[in-house]
């Protein structure tokens, strides 16, 4: 296969600045981008949020033809349709929800080649007379959203879309992609071959979700656990997955009593219900939606900021897959797993219904690694990542409870003590709620059918409640001084270290257990972890984002879209941490083209300027000074990806960020960074050497350069400062001993050929 349409790099980034309001590609989509320009298959894994359909939306607009995205559901066509529309793109469905009148509308458009995007649904390769249809157009490639349901080893097979396996016999010169956000490489190979997909450029992005915060939570009188979570979340959008329809009936009344607006969402509900609950979650109408798994794969909401998963997933595929659809847009989100060992007990019962043993089996094992998630006791994401083959190397993520956990170590020698001696007085053949009923002198049926309650340890942790007792024996197993040889039963063994520990030869300390959750006066901190503690999390004015989302939800109900199709989330907090004043600030903020600025844009200004009118004191906390933007060009924002690039780094840098945080943020080079500044040097912009250098420091690089004799060559300051000058500080002090020298009035300075310099593209828009 081969492309009449080379990749133009100017082109390709000013259309990714004009049309989508990006700076810069997320990591991988340029390398995807650049090969469905060479016309080659691709095959991507890319997390929830990663940026999947700019890979595809992007080269449909400069393309010569129509993409045909194939996506699983009428209401997600209608989403990515608006979405498309809303950012300038020309695209349209064929689907049985659309009108004649919109029908022909796409046709004409197909017809005369004015179609950038065509949504399906994948059932449409069933039928010959479309395929013949789509053979008379002009088709530049093909797009499969949600790759992994047509693949058995999958989460989510959906029979349906075997029908594409058609696609490259039908249509051999053309090219095909698939996307998927979550499978294994077994999924993965399933899915290429299933395709028939040719040699395809392979992308597997991390599976590192930076802005999800990882949370499990021991599952105890749940509905008040559930109420105060959502308090901490209290006007933000979220999911809560129930594992039966009665379950989410039962919840969403729950909630509904409390004051609390949530609806219900499962497949027993008639097609007219489900699809209001989902209108009304997707619009903001209603901010808790309670569901089966049955609800995500339609919903493209961005602003989703938390999934509570109110019951053992099957598969931790699943689980990743429904915790990606918080905080696609980048902001951060909370997933939070309550974990109750009676969970197991009934994904077993569906386990058993299964009737193949094979796929029986499979499912076993699956819910085993699920289980092994929800009780490890090191870094959750570190778990995560490890299961879709991803070694995840930092220390402390700071993004689950198990890396923040900032409660002390206690001694609890003598309550293991007790714990130990009941598992070795029950022969090592019990589980833990037996145990502890032990322990806490209960009177069950079993507890007298062996006869327990003559054993020595009955009663002696009647001084403690249950959920003491839990904690300790979690801890325990947690640091594998009991073992649990099969999690689908759940029997206590005892260790050589246990042993040690019984015989008082070792010592044993644990974090202070949480609070009672049923006790309404202790802090709600230890009941839903607070606010999530990412250090990165920036903040914004949250009286001027309520202003903004009350304008962005006017303008999304005029049109009849999504709220979150007018502006994310993020556009939104951005707009509210830096107060633009004018147009060109305006257009700086992530995701705001020039179609939707023409669409909103003066709305939102006028908002802005009159929230700071009206509120003085808030904007004067907030608005960054006149300075920081008055020396940038008159076309700051042109049609090159060159200076959007830049200026993304200067806004950063005029918010008092250093260049290791810009670094971060930007996930650019250090250098790329450096020649950031360079260039904004150059056109004009004050930089202050004091934010970067103390004088004694640049003094001294000055003399090194001066080595050189009068030219600023970094190799020969680099060689004459003998190993105490690294290249990227060089560049830095450059920058302002030039400016020095030629604001004396010297002769300009001839600068060496640099292949790291301002103008290779390569270094500047290196794939992040």
């Amino acid at each position: 296969m081969s492309s009449d349409q080379k990749y133009n790099s100017e082109q390709v980034y000013s259309t990714l600045s004009t049309v989508f309001g990006f700076y810069s590609f997320r990591p991988h989509q340029e390398e995807i981008v650049r090969a469905v320009f060479q016309g080659r298959d691709v095959f991507a894994v890319m997390p929830t949020g990663g940026g999947k359909s700019l890979c595809y939306q992007l080269p449909a607009r400069l393309m010569d033809g129509v993409c045909v995205v194939v996506s699983p559901l009428i209401s997600l066509m209608k989403d990515q349709v608006d979405a498309a529309r809303i950012n300038g793109l020309s695209a349209g469905t064929l689907n049985s929800s659309i009108s004649v009148e919109e029908r022909n509308a796409v046709g004409d458009a197909l017809r005369r080649n004015r179609l950038d995007l065509l949504y399906i649904s994948p059932e449409r390769f069933n039928s010959e007379y479309f395929i013949e249809r789509l053979k008379t157009l002009r088709v530049a490639f093909f797009a499969i959203d949600e790759a992994h349901c047509i693949s058995e080893w999958g989460h989510d097979f959906r029979p349906d879309y075997l029908a594409l396996s058609k696609i490259v016999r039908e249509f051999p010169s053309i090219p095909v992609t698939a996307f998927t956000a979550t499978a294994t490489q077994q999924v993965a190979d399933d899915i290429i071959g299933r395709l028939g997909l040719r040699k395809p450029h392979l992308t597997r992005a991390s599976f590192n979700r930076p802005n999800l915060f990882y949370r499990v939570l021991r599952k105890q009188e749940f509905d008040t656990q559930l109420r105060l979570f959502l308090a901490n979340h209290n006007g933000e959008s979220g999911i809560v997955y129930r594992s039966s329809r009665k379950k989410v009936e039962s919840t969403a009344e729950m909630l509904q009593a409390y004051g609390i607006a949530a609806k219900p969402y499962h497949a027993g509900m008639s097609d007219a219900d489900r699809h209001a609950a989902q209108e009304a979650f997707s619009r903001d109408e209603c901010l808790i939606i309670v569901a089966t798994i049955a609800f995500g794969m339609g919903i493209d909401k961005s602003n989703v900021r938390f999934v509570v998963h109110a019951d053992l997933p099957k598969n931790i595929e699943g689980y990743y897959q429904e915790t990606g659809r918080a905080g696609r847009d980048g902001e951060p989100a909370e997933c939070l797993l309550f974990f109750g060992r009676n969970d197991i007990a009934q994904q077993l019962r569906f386990v058993d219904e299964i009737e193949d043993e094979h796929v029986r089996d499979i499912a076993k094992e699956q819910l085993r690694q699920m289980i092994h998630l929800a009780e490890q006791s090191g870094c959750r994401r570190v778990a995560l990542m490890r299961y879709f083959g991803e070694e995840f190397s930092v220390q402390n993520c700071n993004g689950c409870d198990i890396c923040v956990d900032s409660r002390k170590l206690e001694d609890a020698t003598i309550p293991a003590q007790k714990i130990l001696s009941a598992v070795y007085r029950t022969k090592e053949s019990f589980g833990a709620i037996h145990l502890i009923d032990i322990l806490t002198a209960a009177n069950t049926e079993k507890i007298r059918q062996f006869r327990h309650n003559q054993l020595p340890t009955y009663g002696a942790g009647k001084d403690q409640p249950k959920i003491f007792w839990r904690a300790v024996v979690d801890a325990l197993i947690v640091q594998k001084i009991i073992l649990i040889e099969d999690p689908l039963r759940p029997i206590l063994k005892l260790t050589d270290e246990a042993w040690q520990i019984l015989r008082g030869q070792k010592t044993f300390a644990m974090r202070k257990p949480a609070q009672n959750y049923s006790d309404k006066t202790k802090s709600n901190q230890q009941i839903s972890g607070t606010k999530i503690p990412f250090s990165e999390v920036q903040p914004f004015s949250e009286l001027l984002f309520g202003k903004l989302r009350e304008l962005r939800t006017e303008f999304a109900r005029a049109e009849n879209v999504p709220p979150y199709i007018v502006f994310s989330d993020r556009t939104l907090h951005e707009i509210a941490r830096n107060f633009p004043r004018n147009a060109a600030e305006f257009q700086m903020i992530h995701g705001i083209g020039q179609h939707k600025f023409a669409a909103y844009g003066q709305q939102f200004l006028e908002a802005v300027n009159k929230f700071c009118g009206q509120n003085p004191d808030e904007a004067t906390k907030w608005r960054q000074p006149q300075q920081t933007l008055q020396h940038l060009p008159a076309n700051q924002k042109n049609s090159t990806a060159q200076s959007s690039t830049f200026l993304e780094t200067y806004r950063l840098f005029c918010q008092g960020k250093t260049i290791d945080e810009i670094v971060t943020v930007r996930q650019l080079t250090r250098g790329t960074i450096i020649s950031h500044l360079e260039k904004l040097s150059e056109s004009g912009m004050e930089l202050s050497a004091d934010l970067f250098f103390v004088p004694e420091r640049l003094e001294q690089i000055k003399i090194w350069f001066q080595a050189s004799g009068e030219t600023l060559f970094l190799k020969p300051a680099i060689e004459a400062s003998n190993g105490n000058l690294d290249y990227d500080e060089a560049k830095l002090a450059r920058i302002f001993i030039k400016k020095s020298v030629t604001t004396k009035g010297t002769r300009d300075i001839e600068y060496e050929k640099d292949t790291r310099d301002i103008n290779d593209r390569s270094d500047i828009y290196r794939s992040r």
